[in-house]
């Protein structure tokens, strides 16, 4: 027996409108990430359930959202999500490529029932970024960190995950007041490596040339959440392709219209890891490969 929002989507999964699609994708805009998460999805989806039929559209394409009967929505980065909860009726929805904090703020405020809607996190586990330290850069203990103010909660799960990795956390507040930069210099004068978390205030074009020559300065290496921040300066990088979200998502999709649920939103199942060799030559830091690193960290998840 089923109750409230568990039948509702039950019975969304279970019932095709004439002249729909089996899922909708959802993209904030026409880019190669957002294609790529929908063309790893829809391979995904081919391999394992091809009766699906699947849409893509962008969100610029789409006059009226609700006027697209689908079984499920699946929407690709963090306006999608938006216009998807803000105009969907009674549709299951499905959100990736989304930070974890602005899909939070998000679903807080949304009027669709919470079994109504998942996510795949664009963020990383707190777990798996200091396991990849303690693997890349043994003997260096201390991780510095910049949050922004009222993230108290933020700070303790980052303090958890810290310790299990017998690591400690070198943290401070970036007060709009003081700047960026001092607080920075003052963390990485007590920490060995920098930790960079996805944090659009903190990290963005205008601070992100000064935060990487002032953490080579203090000879501290750069952990990132990108690609484009290794190839910027930052030693290393964990972080998921968009092929990887999508295909994750098509394994979500799968598994949700077999059992008629969602699962919880979750950080993303599949992930790649990049090195700047050069960097690590220029700081005298011994590196690993890339090929290792990632499987050593894969090695380590699968005992956990």
């Amino acid at each position: 027996m089923c109750w409230g929002g568990a039948c509702l989507l039950a019975a969304c999964l279970l019932v095709t409108p004439a002249h729909a699609a089996d899922v909708l994708v959802l993209l904030s805009e026409d880019g190669a990430a957002y294609r790529e998460v929908a063309d790893s999805l829809k391979l995904q989806l081919a391999q394992e359930k091809p009766t699906l039929s699947v849409t893509v559209e962008t969100l610029n394409g789409v006059d009226d959202l609700a006027a697209r009967e689908s079984r499920l929505i699946l929407s690709v980065g963090l306006k999608a999500t938006e216009a998807a909860l803000e105009r969907q009726l009674r549709t299951p929805v499905l959100a990736t490529l989304v930070p974890k904090d602005g899909f939070d703020m998000l679903s807080r405020s949304a009027i669709a029932d919470r079994r109504m809607l998942s996510a795949i996190y664009l963020d990383q586990p707190y777990s798996r970024q200091f396991a990849l330290i303690r693997l890349a850069f043994p003997g260096r203990n201390k991780v510095g960190m910049l949050l922004q103010p009222g993230e108290q909660s933020k700070q303790e799960a980052l303090q958890v995950a810290a310790k299990a990795q017998r690591l400690q956390l070198v943290s401070a507040e970036v007060n709009s007041d003081i700047g960026l930069l001092p607080i920075l210099e003052r963390v990485l004068a007590g920490s060995d490596v920098l930790l960079a978390l996805p944090e659009p205030r903190l990290y963005n074009k205008n601070t992100i040339q000064s935060v990487l020559l002032t953490s080579y300065r203090y000879r501290d290496p750069l952990v990132g959440y990108s690609q484009a921040l290794v190839r910027a300066g930052a030693l290393v990088a964990l972080y998921s392709k968009p092929a990887q979200i999508g295909r994750q998502a098509g394994e979500i999709v799968v598994r949700t219209f077999n059992s008629g649920s969602l699962p919880p939103p979750q950080y993303p199942k599949y992930f790649s890891v990049s090195i700047n060799q050069q960097v690590a030559r220029s700081l005298g830091i011994p590196a690993p490969d890339e090929i290792g690193l990632h499987e050593a960290l894969q090695r380590w998840e699968q005992t956990q």
